[in-house]
């Protein structure tokens, strides 16, 4: 991967800030003092410094005791050559009187500052501060007593390089002359530290030697750097090895950067380390840079082949360019592909810039207020004119805006948006007390939504529609399962009505038996006396009579209710069945059958129907017509018996036996009365025979109802468990994610939860009970606090038995109350279905619903202070939303938030997210500029004219580790100066306390 500032200039790179970039911190040049295999051919190893790939861009330039090489490659410079090195700094390598395992000297190497114009003559300075006693001489470490101590060791007379290549190699120093030498107000601030970390001449080489375990314990306590490529001692110097960070810091006072270079000690190796491991860090190039990465070990230096990616190249906006903005004093912006922070006083043009980048972008939306900056620049009167802005993305591609007088900013743009927007209303309003939580809801729906995978989004579009679709056939269970018990309950109130009717019912019977025999005694004494023997016929011929019209009543009934089925059957076929095919089939359109797949699931009778009804229709009129005038064949009856003859025949047979008993008119008519009377008795004996066989079995009937309507009410709970199943399946890839979260966005937690509206239950339930005179239950409110106490628990967690167990408990304790408010003044019947409409209440499950949505320290989101609905909404985006490449781009979010807040919850995922997205934040909270270590700064400043009109509006950009732009954010931001020592101290980097630490162990 090509590193950002490779394309740029100097400049460029400063102003767009922290970029990645290579350096080689440990290269030696031509006429290094040890081991020098070059071939003082300095245009062959300048050469193959400008053309390595990728290019390099700071250089520390290593010899051993001495900066000279250091001094030649700056001469080189001067001259024109390195032009794509911006950086170059000395790096003194020098060996401590402590040898590894394979008898090499423990190197050490002292980075220093080039920003002093006299760095030179201080390094030289300290360097011979050091000493080494030779045959009882004490050699300075400067070049002339290097050469002297090198012609000693030598015993004979050798010329200067060569003497002092010797000085070197012989000359040692103390671990602890070093420590004392760095005590130096001028080395303190302008000298790193790095140890070698390898086993042949580094403090790994060590290891092996347990009477050395403090001394190398102490040394890489001292060091800033570490210099090694090795992937496990990267990991273990940032605490992610065999010793966590808080161990790291406590033996070794903070993490280490991890740097590596070529150590060049031929033309061959010049820039080629072994394995490409070549060493990118971000930020300037200045040696600033170089000291942040003892603060941002992790997040500044990178090992490798390709520097880290910055994200995608077409969701990252490189730069934006206006035309017809004279008040814009900038003709473009450049934009960092991190974390972007813009800062700057009041009114001076911070929220513009992100604003005219928002519209350049098409992502205003209905965002913008009458006190935004588009608004207002553009009504009444439109200061932006005829202005256009054209963003440059970093794969090449544009986006545009034309800013005309007919726009309404007010409007929804129609565009596509290509960033996301948060502007400072958007934010307000989400997380205003007033409030839109159910607007901050939809979006964590949609960032869940956005998370499942699209195969299993059963082609919803939105999160809401596509649990409706999952949840569609439980939901229609639990409406079904209701409906079921309440049609059971009314079922049982008809069944306790019944089975309260049985006593009624027989003594009906048994008064109607004797109305029955009363009746027939007087129409015996209507029969004149003498006449014993055909009143007798007469008797039995009339019961026959009677028994046969009531077969034909029968059959007649029998009849219509045939017909009458015959008609709902082709109604069914015809109209319902049809209907609910089609229904179906639209209903499930997505199922993907064919027609004739569709064709068998039409409901179709098991048999012919149609057949069955006609043949049972002919039966019964053929049964009827014979029972009316027998078989229709003329033949002689008068040796049948009464039960054989059909009903025209028995009348005629009446018709003579009544004359033959002799009964005059007058009585004629009263003995037919109560012959119709007698008949209509005895139907009515057998409608009560019917009734009582019905009301004795009601009770066990009404048992086994109730025993079912108690089934129905579990089976709706376990509905509720399914449900939540289903819900915790859609929340699963939010769930995951917040797994294994740590700080802010550990309080995040996805909640599905039954809800229970108690008082609308126990609202309704208070209107059946006399809360004057209930024993357990009386006075408003203790049915509420009752039902808290046995049933709330189990109703809004419980598995189904738990319910039952419940609901058991709180009918035995308050059977009673609930029953005895049935008033007494009710009939039987009204009192039944009173107490069926109490048990309907308390089986009801309507006041119950599962509930789905996320909380924040365990308080949903709809409830959250309006602080913490800002934080919730910026973790959203932040850590949740990773699906989600566009640039972010937020307007001063802080502003429901207190500091500590911003610092502790969102400091960490700001650091997070611009790793895979393009962060640009307007913010005038320090911390969310010096703590998220961002990748650049845009100062904006604005200076009203004396005219009307827009103000003059400028912005400035570069790195924290640009001095101006630190200045600019202690100036400009409350706690800036602040902010930049608490981040210091966080990471426990001061140079005084190791030293003075040092010297005290």
């Amino acid at each position: 991967m090509e590193s950002t500032a490779a394309q740029q200039t100097g400049v460029q790179a400063e102003i767009t800030g922290s970029s990645w970039k290579r350096w080689d911190p440990h290269i030696h040049a031509p006429g290094t003092l040890l081991n020098n295999q070059f071939k003082r051919d300095w245009d062959l190893y300048l050469n193959k410094l400008e053309s390595v790939s990728p290019t390099i861009q700071a250089l520390g330039i290593t010899d051993y005791f001495s900066i000279e090489s250091y001094r030649r490659v700056l001469a080189w410079k001067k001259e024109g050559r390195l032009a794509n090195v911006s950086l170059i700094f000395p790096n003194v390598e020098m060996r401590l009187d402590i040898k590894t395992e394979k008898a090499k000297g423990i190197n050490l190497h002292l980075l220093f500052s080039p920003d002093d114009p006299e760095h030179e003559e201080h390094i030289d300075r300290l360097l011979s501060k050091l000493t080494f006693e030779f045959r009882d001489r004490k050699y300075a470490c400067n070049p002339t007593e290097l050469a002297q101590l090198g012609r000693a060791v030598h015993g004979v007379q050798i010329d200067g390089d060569a003497a002092r290549s010797v000085g070197a190699n012989a000359f040692k120093t103390s671990f602890n002359e070093v420590k004392q030498l760095l005590k130096d107000g001028w080395a303190q601030q302008n000298c790193l530290v790095a140890v070698s970390g390898s086993s042949g001449d580094g403090t790994a080489g060590l290891q092996g030697d347990s009477s050395y375990a403090a001394t190398r314990q102490e040394i890489e306590r001292f060091a800033h750097i570490i210099f090694s490529a090795n992937p496990s001692t990267r990991k273990f110097w940032l605490g992610q090895g065999a010793m966590d960070r808080r161990t790291i810091e406590k033996t070794y006072r903070f993490l280490k950067p991890c740097l590596h270079g070529c150590d060049a000690h031929d033309e061959g190796k010049v820039g080629q380390p072994t394995g490409d491991r070549f060493c990118w860090i971000k930020g300037d190039l200045t040696f600033d840079t170089l000291r942040q990465t003892l603060i941002e070990p992790e997040e500044r230096v990178w090992i490798g082949s390709e520097c880290p990616s910055v994200g995608l190249a077409s969701y990252s906006i490189r730069e934006m360019s206006t035309t017809g903005t004279e008040w814009l004093k900038n003709e473009s912006v450049r934009f960092n592909p991190g974390l972007v922070t813009v800062i700057g006083a009041r009114g001076s043009g911070k929220t513009a810039l992100v604003e005219l980048l928002a519209a350049g972008t098409h992502s205003v939306g209905e965002q913008v207020s009458e006190s935004s900056f588009l608004a207002r620049a553009s009504k009444p009167k439109n200061y932006l004119k005829d202005a256009s802005i054209e963003v440059l993305w970093r794969d090449d591609t544009t986006t545009h805006a034309d800013f005309k007088s007919s726009v309404d900013w007010d409007v929804s743009n129609p565009a596509i948006p290509v960033v996301r927007y948060l502007s400072q209303q958007f934010v307000d309003k989400l997380c205003s007390a007033s409030g839109l939580a159910t607007e901050l809801r939809r979006e964590v729906e949609r960032v869940v939504f956005e998370a499942i995978d699209p195969v299993d989004r059963l082609e919803a579009d939105t999160f809401s529609e596509l649990a409706d679709k999952v949840l569609q056939p439980i939901r229609s269970r639990q409406q079904s399962l209701r409906q079921r018990i309440e049609r059971l309950s009314e079922q049982i109130a008809s069944e306790d009505i019944s089975h309260r009717n049985l006593k009624d019912l027989k003594q009906k019977q048994t008064a109607g038996m004797l109305q029955l025999e009363k009746l027939k005694k007087e129409a015996e004494a209507l029969i004149p006396k003498g006449g014993e023997t055909r009143a007798k016929e007469l008797a039995e011929t009339e019961a026959v009579y009677r028994a046969m019209q009531q077969r034909v009543e029968r059959l007649n009934l029998q009849q219509q209710r045939v017909s009458d089925l015959s008609q709902t059957i082709l109604d069914l076929m015809e109209y319902d069945e049809p209907g609910r095919w089609h229904e179906m089939q639209s209903g499930f359109a997505s199922a993907g059958l064919s027609e004739e797949e569709w064709s068998a699931f039409k409901l179709v009778f098991a048999g012919d129907v149609h057949s069955i009804l006609a043949k049972k229709m002919k039966a019964i009129r053929e049964s009827i017509k014979t029972l009316k005038e027998g078989h229709g064949i003329a033949c002689d009856h008068s040796n049948d018996g009464l039960n054989q003859l059909p009903l025209n025949e028995l009348e005629k047979k009446l018709e003579v036996i009544r004359k033959e008993v002799g009964i005059d008119t007058l009585q004629q008519k009263k003995y037919d009365e109560l012959q119709a009377k007698v008949r209509g008795e005895e139907v009515a004996l057998k409608r009560l025979a019917v009734q009582i066989e019905t009301s004795e079995g009601a009770d066990v009937r009404k048992k086994q109802l109730i025993a079912t309507r108690r089934e129905m009410y579990l089976e709706v709970f376990q509905s509720f468990i399914d449900e939540e199943a289903q819900l915790q399946k859609l929340y699963a890839p939010l769930a995951a994610e917040l797994q294994d979260a740590t700080g802010a966005l550990a309080k995040l937690k996805v909640v599905v939860k039954r809800r229970v509206s108690l008082d609308a239950w126990a609202i309704t339930g208070e209107k059946f009970i006399d809360l004057r005179v209930a024993e357990k239950l009386r006075g408003k409110g203790t049915l509420r606090r009752e039902a808290e106490q046995y049933l709330l628990e189990a109703w809004s967690k419980g598995l189904p038995k738990n319910v039952a167990e419940a609901m058991e408990a709180f009918r035995e304790t308050f059977v009673q109350d609930l029953t005895n408010s049935i008033s007494k003044s009710l009939t039987m019947e009204d009192r039944s279905r009173r107490l069926q409409e109490i048990a309907a209440w308390l089986y009801d499950t309507s006041h119950i619903y599962v509930e789905y949505g996320i909380a924040f320290d365990g308080v949903e989101i709809e409830k959250l202070s309006p602080g913490t609905r800002g934080i919730v909404l910026l973790l959203l985006y932040l850590a949740i939303d990773k699906r989600d490449r566009r640039p972010l781009i937020v307007d001063q979010p802080e502003e429901n938030l207190d500091p500590q807040s911003v610092y502790d919850e969102l400091v960490p995922h700001f650091r997070e997210a611009r790793k895979r997205r393009q962060v640009i934040l307007v913010t005038h909270n320090a911390n969310l500029v010096v703590n998220t270590d961002a990748d650049q700064v845009i100062v904006a400043s604005s200076q009203r004219g004396s005219g009307e009109g827009l103000p003059t509006i400028s912005y400035k950009a570069g790195a924290l580790e640009n001095c101006q732009i630190r200045q600019a954010v202690c100036n400009l931001l409350e706690g800036g100066d602040r902010a930049f020592l608490e981040r210091e101290r966080r990471y426990r980097f001061r140079w005084d306390d190791i030293l003075v630490e040092g010297d005290s162990a």
